[in-house]
């Protein structure tokens, strides 16, 4: 990329030519004044004086009165004079003056342009200092310094300046995770400036491969100018300067590269780098306690010092819990280019919440950034499962069950369940134990079974082990939570050989001990041996196991938490079939209607702010508005780290950045008045010295 012959470049971007560009803000009332006081002034040169008559006693100085005789005769050729010449000047200045010129900074390179604006979510750091260090009052964020720089780019680019090139026309597009083209190639500049004002703020990752994708689309477009359709070969004086507003925190910039005869300027937006983020947020009920949640979250520290945070756990907007001490979070490191941030793990204390809830975890201190400084759960009601057991009479499992705090509890023998399954009549429960029984067949479900084998695909019985030791269990699994078998003697075990559909859990030397068996109609945790066969039933560790594993299939596929949003998806709910008004509360609190279809699914997005949304809806047959929530979150870490790029690399092109306080017009008239006032002190001293004469 090479400059207009003659044009030296701006220092630090190649292809960009720096020209000064001068435009004036009222020129009609310079060129007025000069008119007007120009010509008088002239004329009154021409004039003759008349002088009195005076007696003098010596012809001295008649030399010097014929000289200015002949100056001030009437009609004759004027001759040159420093005071006329001064005294122009001074006229001059002052009409250049009273035309307020004002320098551009950067200038034109003519030639299109397209303004691209970063509106991603740390384009919403705030600024309280410039680069000079001079504080910012009041404080503002970066997408309105982008903004103000952009406008101000668009008057220099259209405004025509005397020794400005011109651009023929400019285009807008505003980028975060998707791109948009705000305004096409047009020279109105209050279109330009109408279009930049309604770019919005978003919390969105940063991607501008797609903004320029849509330039070069946009600008090949405009270039099909064969007579038979056919597209033609783009000249370099119809490729676009990228005119780019932003941190430069871009996620896909490496992977970008410039056309030949595309030219890039990159203005750098900001100068704030002070943040800390919670990066993460999951919540859970435990087994034992499903009317209380855990929490746990995670800090990250983008910047290169240590950081001490304080945190709150709100429940529907109530602060519940503080950290007594500040959460110490590590530096970030940053090796080989390889970034990572600093992290910290936080547990909060459970708390009762047995209804569903929005789990909210905020950093309390200020920083650059709030938006990333809080993250949201929302966290479904405690669940009472339903439990049928299936046995032959067995007390030891059953009145084991009976103690589990469950919503609804059914015993049927086998003779019963078979005949209620060929009949189709089984009641619907989340899980079913099957208690040292096998049945004929197993319908679509959820099963704890021990002892006998049941009728599943790839799962064998062969006979029988006896005096058996656990010598393998995957301690990390859910139904192991407080659960070791290391005290487990079998006298007796079913063999088995299963297939790679099942994981085994727990092994002896002899073959598996618990098996684990699932598909998405289908879900089984199998013990090989009945707990009478064993020790089991007189240690803790049977309790747990049981109360583990009907909790763990009683949630299998179902989260505690919901998952949450990040910005820029859209937000999609299942509601009751049937559901109707319903609506979409933003963090903001504006209110967005929407219309679900035949079934209850609701689609509305992308999502552009994080925070807590809220749909309100009437359910069937029901007089009193629900309510359900849906988190969103900001989980890119790019855009949590806040520190401006000095430059960015496109391929193997490097474009140093351009901070937007350095483009910005400066009025040329008050200097270009003292000017004018110095040159009439000057026409005054030579008058003096020649009337001393």
């Amino acid at each position: 990329m090479s400059a207009s012959p003659g044009i030296p470049d701006i220092p630090g971007i190649p292809g960009i030519p720096g020209i000064l560009a001068v435009t004036w803000v009222t020129p009609l009332a310079g060129a007025i004044l000069g008119a007007a006081v120009l010509a008088p002034l002239v004329a009154l040169w021409f004039l003759k004086l008349r002088r009195r008559k005076r007696v003098i006693a010596s012809t001295l100085l008649w030399t010097r009165s014929l000289a200015d005789l002949r100056a001030n005769a009437p009609f004759q050729r004027l001759r040159f004079n420093l005071l006329l010449l001064l005294q122009i000047l001074a006229v001059l200045a002052i009409a250049l003056a009273l035309a307020q010129p004002e320098a551009d900074g950067m200038g034109s390179a003519g030639g299109r342009h397209v303004i691209m604006i970063d509106n991603s979510a740390s384009m919403n750091a705030i600024e309280s200092v410039d680069e000079a260090g001079k504080v910012i009052e009041p404080p503002i964020d970066r997408l309105t310094l982008a903004k103000r720089a952009a406008k101000a780019r668009v008057r220099e680019l259209l405004g025509g300046g005397w020794f400005s090139l011109g651009a023929s026309d400019v285009m807008v597009v505003a980028f975060a995770a998707r791109a948009e083209i705000r305004a096409p190639f047009t020279e109105s500049i209050a279109a330009l400036e109408s279009a930049i004002d309604a770019i919005a703020p978003t919390d969105e990752s940063t991607r501008i491969g797609e903004a320029i994708e849509l330039a070069r689309a946009f600008t090949d477009s405009q270039n099909r100018s064969d007579t038979r359709g056919e597209r033609v070969e783009l000249d370099t004086g119809t490729i676009p300067t990228i005119e780019l507003y932003s941190d430069g925190r871009i996620a896909d910039i490496g992977k970008l590269a410039l056309r030949d005869g595309e030219r890039i300027v990159y203005h750098r937006v900001g100068t704030a780098a002070n943040n800390c983020a919670v990066a993460s947020i999951s919540a859970e009920r435990p087994p034992d306690a499903p009317d209380r949640i855990q929490v746990f979250a995670s800090i990250a520290n983008p910047m290169p010092e240590r950081r001490q945070v304080t945190l709150q756990l709100a429940v529907n907007g109530t602060v519940r819990a503080i950290t007594p001490d500040p959460v110490d979070v590590p530096a970030a490191t940053d090796s080989e280019g390889a970034f990572i941030p600093g992290r910290a793990q936080v547990t909060f204390r459970p708390i009762e919440q047995p209804s569903n809830a929005a789990i909210e975890v905020a950093i309390v201190e200020d920083d650059a950034l709030r938006a990333d400084d809080a993250a949201l759960a929302v966290v479904a009601p405690a669940k009472r499962l339903s439990l049928l057991h299936v046995g032959s009479g067995s007390f030891i499992v059953k009145a084991l069950l009976e103690g589990l705090p469950i919503e609804r509890f059914a015993s049927i023998t086998l003779a019963e369940f078979d005949a209620q399954v060929e009949a189709r009549s089984l009641a619907s429960y989340d899980v079913t134990v099957l208690d040292a029984v096998a049945p004929k067949s197993l319908p679509p479900g959820r099963y704890l079974a021990f002892g006998a084998a049941p009728p599943v695909p790839g799962l064998t019985a062969f006979g029988a082990h006896e005096g058996v030791y656990a010598r393998f269990v995957r301690e990390d699994h859910p139904v192991f939570r407080l659960a070791n078998l290391d005290e487990l003697f079998v006298s007796k075990m079913t063999a088995v050989q299963a297939d790679r559909s099942f994981q085994v859990l727990a092994e002896a030397a002899e073959g598996p001990l618990v098996l684990s068996f699932d598909r998405d109609d289908l879900h089984l945790v199998y013990v090989a041996f009945d707990p009478l066969d064993s020790n089991w039933p007189f240690q803790r560790s049977f309790v747990n196991f049981v109360a583990n594993a009907i909790e763990h299939l009683g949630n299998v596929g179902e989260a505690v938490a919901t998952r949450s949003l990040v910005p820029g998806e859209a937000l999609t709910m299942r509601l009751p079939a049937g559901s109707r008004d319903a609506e979409i509360v933003a963090p903001d609190g504006a209110r967005i209607k929407i219309v679900p279809d035949a079934e209850g699914n609701i689609s509305w997005g992308p999502v552009e702010r994080a925070g807590l949304y809220r749909i309100e809806f009437l359910a069937p047959g029901l007089d009193a508005r629900a309510t359900r929530f849906a988190a969103v979150n900001i989980s890119d870490a790019t855009e949590s780290r806040l520190a401006p790029l000095e430059s960015l690399a496109l391929g193997n092109t490097n474009v140093q950045g351009i901070s937007v306080a350095a483009s910005r017009r400066g009025a040329l008239w008050p200097w270009v008045l003292a000017l004018g006032l110095a040159i009439v002190v000057v026409e005054w001293w030579y008058y003096q010295r020649q009337v001393r004469v």
